[in-house]
């Protein structure tokens, strides 16, 4: 049985110290203890040593927003996979729409991306999801078909099912409502049948696919209760310790039916 997530990045809506030590600490005394849910923190990176102290015990991890596509070398501003290893990170969000739509990030950068995080030990939160673009021309199977195989391609069985897909359409991210339960469940029993056709059964029902995109307290309820959906990747809505907790406890009353 797979076991459920929630997850939170904080993106740069958490823009100090200050904020973000006392967002953690309200976040660790609400649910820093609960165990059946697999819980993770992603903030920016000067914030991850703080963050790591203050979940240094717990069930709460924490991992990073990004990673080098290398891991030396001349790159100025990057940030090497050892680093976050050392500082504790067990996740690492990657191909996030920001930052293929922002900072031109590829399918191909994405792969890099996956294949050194497993190689440090980290896990990839490899973020997928549609465009409105493509969502109108009734192109968005093509781009997560497309997406999901760059993901996974070459890495071993074993190490495809460490992997976490976080389906974010792009249409939805940053707006007031999240996309449908029914739609969601519907894209996530499409990505799994793709891993399926591609890699066998056994990694498919291994793998764990979130939904990212809007989510909140209220429609928390109805997204986890559908059967494709692992957990929740939860954005601008989660910077609340009330608000994660609740998002918390729902995802585990509705996934332990």
């Amino acid at each position: 049985m797979r076991k459920i997530i929630v997850g939170t990045s904080w993106k740069m809506h958490i823009h100090s110290m200050k904020e973000g030590e006392k967002l953690v600490e309200g976040i660790y005394r609400s649910v820093g203890y609960v165990k059946e849910v697999e819980m993770f923190i992603l903030p920016t990176y000067p914030m991850i040593p703080m963050i790591a102290k203050k979940l240094e015990t717990g069930n709460i991890k924490w991992g990073a927003q990004n990673i080098c596509m290398m891991d030396k070398g001349a790159y100025t501003g990057e940030v090497p996979p050892l680093i976050l290893k050392e500082l504790g990170c067990s996740y690492i969000e990657i191909g996030h729409a920001e930052r293929r739509a922002t900072f031109g990030e590829t399918d191909k950068d994405v792969h890099k991306k996956v294949r050194l995080s497993l190689e440090y030990d980290m896990i990839p939160v490899v973020c997928i999801g549609e465009t409105e673009e493509d969502k109108r021309e009734h192109v968005g199977n093509v781009r997560l078909h497309t997406q999901v195989l760059w993901a996974l391609n070459g890495l071993p069985i074993e190490e495809m099912k460490k992997v976490i897909l976080a389906y974010e359409p792009v249409w939805a991210i940053g707006k007031a409502e999240a996309a449908g339960a029914e739609y969601v469940e519907n894209i996530h029993g499409y990505v799994r049948s793709i891993i399926e056709k591609e890699y066998g059964r056994d990694v498919a029902q291994a793998i764990r696919i979130i939904y990212g995109g809007s989510v909140n307290r209220d429609n928390t309820n109805l997204l986890t209760k559908q059967e494709n959906v692992d957990g929740l990747f939860v954005g601008r809505f989660g910077l609340n310790p009330e608000d994660f907790s609740q998002i918390v406890k729902t995802t585990i009353e509705n996934k332990s039916i």
